[in-house]
């Protein structure tokens, strides 16, 4: 394909799914308690790379000591949070995995565009956790009103599929921006099926109302590596496994990887 048809396609891209973000951030508003009552478990996928995301946290953390703080207090700013360098879970929706990490005695940072789902995560979250913390806010994955290099681990768990192709790439280079050195990465998107569309909206599950859309992204592997390398990531890992609840629909792809030092 020529850069005139590639670019041809990004204008068209961009004209079309102008309004995908907040379309879809206006739909999880509206349903993010019953989509926190669908997701309540943790996939098999999700627990084997959290697994390893954990892992590779410590290997990070002795290569580069984190000053030990002890455990923040419930009243202090997000920018006297981020001394802790938490993990970032970018699109935390209603808190599952947020609560995971902080299981492992982790700070965590969870962000979402949603309100909605910020509102589900916080009361689904206790106060005080038996170990870890988590503090929610709202952001947008396009620009993180973050300082860089503030995060011992970016968690971005089906976000970025969320996002139409042309923009991606943008919201990856602010998840590497604010990534310490070393940091582990995971990302989990969408597999492309062949023949299949590679962005489209579509209709909440179980809603009988015309309106509520969600907006959805779709890679190949190869593109999948691709977006975060381009954004300077060393991707280590990229596996490809059905989606269990959607058998026959997009599969998943789950992807580690790490920022290498400068």
């Amino acid at each position: 394909m020529s850069e005139e048809q590639n670019a041809n396609e990004t204008q068209a891209s961009t004209r079309q799914f102008a309004q995908a973000v907040e379309i879809t951030t206006a739909t999880y508003d509206r349903f993010a308690r019953d989509y926190a009552e669908r997701h309540e478990d943790m996939p098999p996928l999700w627990e084997r790379l959290l697994d390893t995301f954990i892992d590779r946290l410590d290997e990070e953390a002795a290569a580069h000591p984190i000053p030990e703080l002890g455990r923040p207090g419930d009243d202090i700013s997000l920018e006297e949070y981020l001394n802790f360098a938490p993990v970032l879970d970018a699109g935390c929706g209603p808190g599952r995995d947020a609560r995971a990490l902080a299981a492992h005695g982790l700070p965590v940072l969870g962000i979402d565009l949603s309100q909605g789902m910020l509102d589900e995560a916080q009361e689904r979250t206790a106060r005080r956790l038996p170990q870890g913390s988590v503090r929610y806010a709202i952001m947008d994955l396009r620009r993180l009103d973050l300082p860089d290099a503030c995060c011992r681990g970016v968690w971005c768990s089906a976000s970025l599929l969320h996002l139409p192709r042309h923009v991606a790439p943008r919201a990856v280079a602010e998840l590497t921006r604010v990534a310490r050195a070393d940091a582990p990465v995971v990302v989990f998107l969408k597999e492309q099926q062949s023949g299949g569309a590679n962005q489209h909206f579509l209709p909440y599950f179980r809603s009988d109302e015309a309106s509520p859309r969600r907006f959805f992204t779709y890679y190949t592997a190869d593109e999948a590596r691709i977006l975060l390398t381009g954004a300077g990531l060393v991707v280590d890992d990229l596996s490809a496994e059905p989606n269990m609840s959607d058998p026959g629909g997009p599969g998943w792809l789950a992807l580690l990887a790490r920022k290498p030092e400068a």
